[in-house]
């Protein structure tokens, strides 16, 4: 029998899955998923080989919308909104173009079906290197890591999947073998077809993966999809303009 995803539920109501990205997990989402549980059954899974979710090699999204799939049948979910930031974003998209019927709306953050711009390759050699026998605290991996991952703000949240165990040790939360193999699959086009649900997708006005030019072949995919900008904000728009992303989010539940 194949694992479930882990999950973590907020809220009652109408369901709505939050699909993470690149070494994500759960707990990034948390105050999203607070906001939004007011209204919805907010559901936050760790994809496979992240968080507290099943590793394995296999890392790909006709794998992860089959984990989806059983989450939601496990869960007696039939239909739900998606929202899906990067990786998540391009899974969401997935999962609605093999399974229309059980995708209600659609939320994709910062991404398109199409090849994106490849990350985290050096970082991640940088996180295979770390030796983390030596490890004594949390403050000595970020010091070694400072000279190959110089950005404070990625090397604080790719720490963040460094789990202290109960011995003082201490591991990888995700399974960096799997994702280092598979980085061409993720940051690869995705499989997509025609979706008529309401749709929309959000960017961040600094950030360069959802291009102007990219818009006529979205809008020939997703008919109803609509396009929000939010300025100050990157690639993490729930992160860094939350303010406006929850009110671009709930404008979009209301209206759909």
């Amino acid at each position: 029998m194949t694992a479930l995803l882990h999950c973590k539920r907020y809220g009652a109501g109408p369901p709505l899955l939050i699909l993470h990205g690149l070494f994500g997990c759960w707990d990034n989402w948390h105050p999203v998923a607070k906001a939004l549980s007011q209204r919805f059954g907010v559901y936050v899974p760790d994809l496979r080989n992240h968080g507290h979710s099943f590793h394995s090699p296999r890392f790909d999204y006709e794998a992860m919308t089959d984990d989806v799939e059983r989450l939601m049948d496990a869960l007696a979910i039939g239909r739900a909104t998606l929202l899906g930031h990067s990786m998540g974003g391009k899974l969401a998209l997935r999962f609605a173009a093999r399974h229309p019927e059980r995708a209600q709306r659609l939320i994709v953050v910062d991404i398109t079906p199409k090849a994106s711009r490849a990350t985290f390759g050096d970082a991640i050699e940088a996180l295979v290197r770390l030796d983390l026998q030596s490890i004594g605290a949390f403050k000595e991996a970020d010091a070694r890591l400072r000279s190959a991952i110089a950005d404070p703000v990625i090397r604080l949240f790719l720490l963040k999947n460094l789990e202290h165990l109960p011995a003082g040790t201490y591991r990888w939360k995700v399974n960096l073998d799997a994702i280092r193999q598979n980085l061409p699959l993720i940051f690869g086009p995705v499989a997509v077809g025609v979706f008529r649900g309401p749709c929309l997708f959000i960017r961040g006005a600094e950030s360069d993966y959802v291009q102007d030019e990219d818009w006529p072949d979205i809008k020939a995919l997703y008919p109803q999809a609509q396009l929000v900008t939010l300025p100050g904000s990157g690639h993490w728009p729930h992160v860094e303009n939350k303010a406006a992303f929850l009110s671009a989010v709930g404008d979009f539940l209301e209206m759909h």
